[in-house]
């Protein structure tokens, strides 16, 4: 038996597990416009992780595709967690408004480091209470994501997406080792366009002439202003969005 918000309820019928006690488990966040986009990705990663952490289930893709049917999941966010007893689904709506697209993110730098040693932080784990953190204060101060350095200070990660930054043209982006999720939209930009993957500082990066973010929900987001600088538009960026774009139109 066990005491839940002041109710006495039999604990087999709430199945905790160590996901509740200990964040040992799994998500995956899908954009599902009829269909969820780049499922097969998004799979191939948490059933890799979920082997590494010790959490005994494979999620199908007919599983999946079950729940946005019962879910009535259409042009919308459907999200996956994982733990030793649950799969749990989840929907919820896209709030990248046109209008965000349009302007871009302005980012900020966390005082906070990303641990690349840590087996944690390339996994899209429960124990995600840091990102949180971390996005809400700077929400709070104005800005609409937070980028991570890491005990090396090399550039990591956003606290909800990837970071690619242009130079002359070039593509840049932090190498997995540098401590980061390696993110489905992350891995569609290395693999259709020429990414240069490396170590770098605060310098590289406040001497970009442009920069955008990656993840899974707002594919492509061009980032206007670095803390106090502000970043130029790119037709680079808009070339990679275009090409986004036509591909997920045929999804």
């Amino acid at each position: 038996m066990l005491l839940l918000n002041g109710e006495i309820v039999n604990s087999e019928k709430i199945p905790l597990d160590h996901g509740f006690y200990f964040g040992r488990g799994l998500f995956e966040t899908m954009l599902v416009k009829h269909k969820p986009l780049f499922l097969k990705e998004h799979l191939e990663r948490i059933n890799h992780g979920l082997s590494l952490i010790g959490v005994d289930k494979v999620i199908t893709q007919n599983k999946v595709l079950e729940a946005v049917k019962k879910l009535h999941c259409d042009n919308c966010v459907l999200k996956l967690v994982v733990t030793e007893k649950n799969v749990l689904f989840t929907t919820r709506e896209n709030n990248y408004s046109q209008n965000l697209y349009e302007k871009g993110f302005k980012v900020k730098i966390s005082s906070v480091k990303r641990n690349e040693s840590s087996p944690l932080t390339y996994l899209k784990s429960l124990n995600y209470l840091e990102n949180i953190l971390e996005h809400e204060k700077c929400v709070d101060e104005g800005f609409n994501e937070v980028l991570f350095f890491n005990t090396e200070n090399k550039l990591a990660e956003g606290s909800t997406a990837n970071i690619f930054f242009l130079r002359n043209e070039r593509v840049y982006t932090p190498s997995s080792e540098c401590g980061l999720l390696e993110g489905t939209i992350r891995k569609f930009v290395i693999d259709n366009f020429e990414v240069i993957e490396g170590k770098f500082s605060r310098k590289d990066l406040l001497g970009a002439d442009s920069a955008f973010l990656t993840n899974s929900v707002m594919g492509i987001m061009k980032i206007s202003a670095i803390e106090h600088k502000n970043l130029n538009g790119n037709s680079v960026i808009e070339k990679i969005n275009k090409v986004y774009q036509e591909y997920i139109s045929h999804k």
